[in-house]
């Protein structure tokens, strides 16, 4: 009978059969995976993934879902969703609306404990967004099913989201404040005639028609144009996470149901007008950050393009263009640790391509001619032409760059405010209460009235303004002056800069340095095949030999391998062509002068060397001299020290032979908050590792992901007053916060006092977000003209 029974246990979680084993309370599960996953959901409020089972185990929701997303089994249709798509390995980006709170992004980023099929998942909050990096084999249906299931089903559509997605919510807000706007207005007409009746000539009878009417015009305002408020804070509530949102319907539900109180029992005529004029000011406040943010968001997806430029192929010769300029169509040469910018198909070579910047796993797909090849890999040895198939995603390539395995674990004032505005809304029911409790003794009258003034006023929509905005204009200001950050904690952590390393080669010396040849005699066709090599390296100095080496018709690179700071092995036609240190090419040092930088090379049996002459930028020791007045300075480079002299005099330290390891560890090492300024790709680790990283861009770049910010290397002298910038942007934070701190602190002193109507409290509170947002604009604009004119 015992064993009949345990046969008939099925998992709680996944409908499996199992035994008594693994259980918590009264449900049994079939693994502790099952157990996990029941936990993660029960913690998170979110127990209905498990109701209404039909019979074949299957959720009524489920199968609603099911039916739903259908037409995701149509592989034309899942082609055109995916942003990525190999053998093994896709990612999908869904917009979910239903993402609001902090617990959303937990749960869904903790999806792959749910689904093991999902690798990763990442949420873009303010963008309502998830990027969802799961195995090849999966059914994308089965995705949306489950995200459904969960609460968050996907808004699937084959227009441009960021389009149809904007569009809604554009329509949606403009629809509540217009009938929030009517109901205000009608509201004000039929509260006329109670304020103006001095004489009391009107008929109880028309007083109750019009308070019934008032009554009538709250209700659309309270149930639609309040809507979000009120499902915001349901959700906070019900995560045990009180939101902004709580107090503010907390004062709603106090004047509705006190002005209906009133108007039912005709012992007044309620507070409707103010009512509907509160959620109308709201409205407007919420409809005038977004559109402000929109405004951000497109100035930094849209217009700040990367200071990065592509090789294009054009009527057989190649040219350099920037991002904004390429378009679909165009022939993009793209040779070795270069970045894919957009989706395209191979024209000509053999694409071994590393998508971890895509997908987080690092590993090469082969292509061959005539394949597709996706956006944001990285191209790993020979040459390859493609033709793109779509336009360049400025934003997307943004959103690839801020993925969570580049990022740098730091606490910034970001994570410090949301850490106190936990307590912001607990303050405030509290502050509400003890008033409530006052004013309940001294004039009960004034209780209504001065908690729902209360619980509108001290609102921190000021105070959670600050940042973006602040932050938001400054990175659009430094954008123009040619430096593109990653996001905008760059800004306050260059502001906390106390050391700056800098490498020499292509940071300080420009690229139209010297490079004078010695040794074995190479013919025309020698710099042929060595300039075809030079044109694949990632380096400065093979980019300054290949432009000096005479025009010729490039010949293909059939191999080629790069060692990141150490030199290249390729073979152009059958040729082997070896380029870079003495110790790559296992050359004696002694055949040469050393007291130089020198890039050795071998073509075929013949070996020389490329002395190179350091044209330094102009203007950069005026620059060094001037940082080293406020920071300690330091040199870490690859080169050998022949400009040891020249350079002593600007740094307090000077470290030179050092290989890419050595820098990052260096930097490990130091306990200074330090700002590097290199290459790229040859200093990816210490850029890393150091708190910012910032990579300097010549006319042609590749793009590092383990970098903060690119600076265009025109703007390099510009270093300090961009420093100087952060800091002020820092004062300009904290202004803003005390102007925040003192409209709370006013607010709610005349709230409490009972000296504020809910009305004015609503008209306040946008009043308050515009004035933020005014004096941040002002003061970054102001504080830029000063220092960079």
């Amino acid at each position: 009978m015992e064993q009949s029974l345990a046969e008939e246990l099925v998992c709680c979680h996944c409908g499996d059969p199992c035994d008594k084993s693994i259980k918590i309370d009264f449900n049994f599960f079939c693994c502790y995976g099952c157990k996990a996953v029941h936990e993660l959901l029960s913690n998170s409020d979110l127990q209905h993934h498990y109701l209404e089972t039909s019979e074949n185990n299957k959720s009524i929701s489920q199968i609603k879902a099911e039916r739903k997303y259908s037409f995701l089994d149509d592989e034309t249709v899942t082609k055109q969703l995916l942003s990525f798509q190999e053998e093994d390995i896709s990612v999908i980006r869904f917009s979910l609306p239903a993402v609001h709170c902090s617990s959303c992004i937990y749960l869904l980023e903790h999806l792959p404990l749910i689904e093991p099929a999902v690798l990763r998942s990442e949420v873009h909050f303010t963008k309502k967004e998830v990027n969802i990096t799961f195995n090849g084999g999966t059914d994308l249906k089965k995705l949306a099913v489950l995200l459904s299931q969960l609460g968050y089903p996907p808004d699937v559509s084959l227009e441009n989201p960021d389009k149809t997605k904007k569009h809604a919510e554009k329509s949606d807000i403009g629809v509540k404040i217009a009938v929030a706007g009517f109901c205000f207005g009608n509201s004000m007409l039929m509260s006329m005639p109670e304020y103006l009746d001095s004489k009391l000539l009107l008929t109880e009878e028309f007083k109750n028609l019009f308070s019934r009417i008032n009554l009538a015009f709250a209700l659309p305002v309270l149930f639609y144009s309040a809507s979000d408020y009120f499902r915001s804070a349901r959700k906070g509530i019900r995560v045990g996470n009180l939101n902004i949102d709580v107090p503010i319907v907390l004062g709603i539900l106090i004047l509705f149901i006190r002005s209906a109180y009133e108007i039912i029992t005709q012992t007044g005529f309620g507070y409707i007008d103010s009512l509907t004029g509160l959620i109308f000011f709201l409205l407007i406040g919420r409809w005038y950050q977004g559109k402000t943010y929109q405004a951000l968001s497109f100035e930094r997806d849209y217009t700040s393009y990367f200071p990065i430029s592509i090789t294009c192929l054009i009527h057989g010769k190649e040219c350099r263009r920037k991002l904004k300029e390429l378009k679909k169509g165009d022939a993009v040469v793209i040779h070795n640790d270069e970045l894919i910018p957009a989706d395209g198909v191979i024209i000509s070579g053999r694409g071994n391509i590393d998508y971890s910047f895509v997908t987080g796993e690092s590993k090469l797909v082969t292509k061959e001619k005539g394949n597709f090849i996706y956006a944001g890999g990285r191209q790993k040895g020979g040459e390859l032409v493609i033709e793109l198939k779509k336009s360049v995603n400025n934003s997307e390539l943004t959103r690839l760059w801020n993925q969570d395995i580049f990022k740098k674990k730091s606490e910034t004032l970001q994570t410090r405010v949301d850490k106190i505005s936990r307590y912001f809304t607990l303050s405030i029911l509290l502050i509400a209460t003890f008033t409530g409790i006052y004013w309940w003794f001294v004039d009960p009258s004034v209780v209504w009235s001065s908690v729902s003034a209360v619980l509108i006023i001290a609102c921190p929509c000021a105070l959670a303004l600050v940042l973006p905005f602040t932050y938001g204009h400054a990175m659009r200001i430094l954008g123009k002056k040619g430096l593109f950050l990653k996001n905008a904690e760059v800004i306050e952590l260059m502001a906390g800069i106390d050391s700056i390393v800098f490498d020499k080669t292509g940071t300080l010396t420009e690229n139209e340095s010297c490079a004078k040849y010695e040794g074995d005699y190479l013919d025309p066709v020698d710099r042929q095949y060595l300039r075809s090599a030079l044109g694949n390296a990632a380096h400065p100095l093979s980019r300054l030999i290949h432009d000096q080496l005479p025009p010729a018709p490039k010949c293909p690179v059939n191999h080629f391998k790069e060692e990141v700071g150490k030199g290249f092995e390729a073979d152009v036609n059958s040729v082997p062509v070896n380029v870079g240190s003495a110790e790559f090419l296992e050359i004696e040092d002694a055949s040469f002068s050393i007291k130089e930088s020198n890039v050795f090379v071998r073509v075929g049996q013949k070996n020389g060397l490329f002395k190179i002459q350091s044209n330094y930028r102009s203007g950069i020791f005026d620059l060094l001299k001037s940082l080293r007045s406020r920071f300690k300075l330091l040199l870490l480079s690859g080169d050998n020290d022949a400009e040891k002299n020249k350079l002593k005099p600007y740094f307090d330290q000077l470290r030179f032979k050092q290989k890419p390891i050595d820098k990052l560890n260096f930097i490990a090492d130091q306990e200074e908050h330090i700002l590097m300024i290199g290459d790229g790709l040859n200093d990816a680790g210490a850029l890393k590792k150091a708190r910012v990283g910032i990579a300097i861009a010549e006319d042609i770049h590749q793009f590092s992901p383990a970098c903060d910010a690119i600076l265009s290397a025109k703007e390099i002298t510009n270093v300090d007053a961009i420093l100087n910038y952060s800091g002020r942007i820092s004062w300009i934070v904290f202004i803003a916060f005390g102007v925040s701190f003192l409209y709370n602190i006013a607010g709610l002193s005349f709230a409490v006092s009972g000296n504020l109507t809910p009305l004015i409290s609503a008209i306040l509170m946008p009043v308050s977000s515009v004035t933020v947002v005014g004096l941040v604009t002002f003061l970054t604009t102001f504080q830029s003209n000063r220092i960079f004119n």
